[in-house]
């Protein structure tokens, strides 16, 4: 039986890695997948401090984790961004750093699977999504992963991995420098400087005025002409992606945020969801409206204007 020293000792080498200011924890149940957030379950704050998240785990989840549910965390940061690389093979993190990548924490969570992560400072959703879905590509991740790490010291109840003799690995801290990576940065910022050039040649085909969204009709017109300029800018996005990205350029160009949400209920190409359960659609939209609207939305505006100057010259004198 694992001792919570233990334990946290595990986790002390995971946060060394991370150096997240809390963490979302979920507890998560093997054989579907379901689970809770266990902070919210308590009635506490959604981030949960690094020296409270073991004493928090094992208070408020202990039957849970008696029936083999496995914590799972997400780091959350203003200061840094950190990049999940999932499902990875035996050999790829030593093949990582050979080639000159500095994984700030890496992990086995399965046999013959591992886990690394690289920190960059902070940066925006706009180039973080991209940079993740290159070095995806790059490392052959898993690209259904979404940030979260099962934690250290805990078991990975996976039926899949249950032992003959009805044990279970449990998850093992590789590394843990905490250090920045340089490559990684390098990537983002060459990710940005394509965005810009893009960005200055396909913003000539945008024709919108701000007065003129009156309607729906008027916003479906606006939006197909945004969708033309995001996909040369920033490529092709996933659904969820593409809301966010569009709900960001909306604003920008002077939507306010009733009409982002009214766009994104009946213009997101994720609208064949509706019909399976409108309110959280309608829910989700309002959510993602909310966000474009807040210190997310500030952010994303910030990657946007950094470029001012291509937009001066390429856009605002067009309209003129």
């Amino acid at each position: 039986m694992t001792k919570i020293y233990d334990l946290k000792a595990a986790f002390s080498r995971f946060h060394t890695g991370m150096q997240a200011d809390g963490y979302s924890v979920t507890l998560r149940d093997p054989g579907s997948a379901s689970g809770f957030n266990i902070a919210k379950r308590a009635g506490l704050p959604d981030i949960i401090a690094p020296s409270d998240v073991i004493d928090v785990i094992i208070k408020y989840g202990f039957s849970a984790l008696a029936q083999g549910w496995s914590p799972i965390a997400r780091p959350r940061s203003s200061s840094r961004t950190i990049f999940q690389l999932d499902d990875l093979p035996p050999g790829s993190i030593e093949a990582m750093i050979e080639a000159g990548w500095r994984p700030c924490y890496t992990q086995c969570t399965s046999p013959q699977r591992f886990q690394a992560a690289l920190a960059v400072d902070h940066i925006d959703d706009i180039v973080r999504l991209e940079v993740r879905r290159r070095l995806i590509a790059i490392f052959r991740a898993d690209p259904g992963a979404t940030g979260a790490y099962r934690l250290p010291g805990f078991q990975n109840t996976k039926p899949k991995y249950k032992a003959d003799d009805g044990s279970y690995p449990r998850v093992t801290p590789l590394s843990w420098s905490g250090e920045t990576c340089p490559k990684t940065r390098d990537l983002c910022d060459r990710v940005m400087s394509e965005m810009a050039e893009k960005a200055a040649v396909s913003v000539r085909h945008i024709d919108l005025d701000p007065d003129d969204i009156a309607t729906l009709d008027d916003l479906a017109a606006a939006w197909q002409r945004l969708e033309h300029h995001a996909y040369k800018a920033c490529g092709p996005v996933w659904k969820s992606e593409h809301d966010w990205l569009m709900a960001v350029m909306l604003r920008h160009f002077g939507a306010v945020e009733d009409e982002v949400r009214e766009a994104l209920c009946f213009l997101s190409p994720r609208h064949d969801l509706r019909s399976k359960n409108e309110a959280g659609f309608e829910r989700a939209a309002a959510i993602t409206a909310d966000r474009a609207f807040g210190d997310a939305g500030d952010e994303a505006l910030e990657s946007l204007e950094r470029f001012h100057w291509l937009w001066e010259r390429d856009f605002e004198k067009g309209a003129a």
